[in-house]
């Protein structure tokens, strides 16, 4: 499909540029395979890959989870060009996806399964693409030696979390949203349309804390991420609690991006952990 939008658009140098690079991609991984006496299978997409460590009863990965993955890449010359460091167990643990990674990394977590070993070869455009990367020169065809290490659904992320933090879990609102009540106080929860006053830390579940401090608004108003606004309506005021929800109750497939940096401040399909204190509702 990339080929064909290629060269339906040759109308400049660099398009036609591009569609000969594409050539010269095929025959330099044909090369490589017959070198190496290869045999490998290409998806829809163009990508090459082979599976060296078969696990057919491994998982299969789903938008949205946690995936650790081992790597190494090289150009096809077998320059070194990144990797993971497996020796110390490691991984890049990275939402499925999200396009955080090359187009091509992105489509060979979804052909591989937990436990599978795999060599894939990316054309430039599911690389790098058409510009020079550091030391990578354009149009270059790259070779990754991948191994899908585990897969976590934000639901195991937040029941391996509960565990690790010996928390005793005091509401369950739906699937999503689990509250852990830290004090005992009377009274009725706070509900909708109330001013109220909290205190607040938030954290990833990896321990990073990303925001805290205190907060007034107004309960059910759409004001908060669902997460939080559902949270704080279950509570009392002078409760102290840890609400833990999924990113659907949060900042979803998009995260929330640091303007002036640009990095992330919470990735995509983070689920996330609030320590919080009622202060006030009235």
């Amino acid at each position: 499909m990339a080929l064909a939008v290629m060269l339906g658009a040759c109308t400049s140098f660099l398009e036609n540029e591009d569609a000969n690079k594409l050539q010269e991609n095929e025959e330099q991984i044909q090369r490589y395979l017959k070198g190496n006496n290869l045999s490998a299978t290409q998806d829809s997409t163009g990508l090459y890959y082979i599976i060296n460590q078969a696990n057919p009863s491994g998982q299969k990965a789903k938008v949205g989870d946690e995936a650790s993955i081992y790597y190494r890449m090289y150009t096809l010359n077998g320059a070194l060009v990144d990797s993971t460091e497996t020796s110390k167990q490691k991984p890049l643990v990275i939402p499925v996806g999200t396009s955080l990674l090359l187009p091509g990394m992105e489509k060979a977590l979804s052909l591989i399964r937990t436990g599978e070993k795999a060599t894939f070869l990316l054309p430039y455009y599911l690389a790098w693409g058409n510009t020079a990367y550091e030391d990578i020169p354009a149009y270059s065809v790259i070779r990754i030696e991948m191994q899908l290490a585990g897969l976590r659904s934000e639901a195991k992320q937040i029941e391996d979390y509960v565990v690790k933090k010996e928390y005793t879990v005091s509401d369950k609102v739906a699937a999503n949203l689990h509250i852990i009540r830290l004090n005992t106080v009377s009274g009725d929860s706070i509900g909708r349309g109330k001013s109220v006053k909290v205190n607040y830390s938030g954290k990833l579940l990896t321990g990073t804390e990303f925001d805290k401090g205190t907060l007034e608004f107004i309960t059910g108003s759409g004001s908060m991420i669902p997460g939080f606004d559902q949270g704080i309506r279950k509570l009392r005021v002078g409760e102290k609690a840890v609400m833990i929800f999924s990113s659907s109750l949060g900042y979803g497939r998009t995260g929330r991006v640091n303007q002036q940096t640009g990095q992330y401040v919470i990735p995509p399909f983070a689920p996330m952990a609030f320590e919080v204190e009622i202060v006030s509702a009235k």
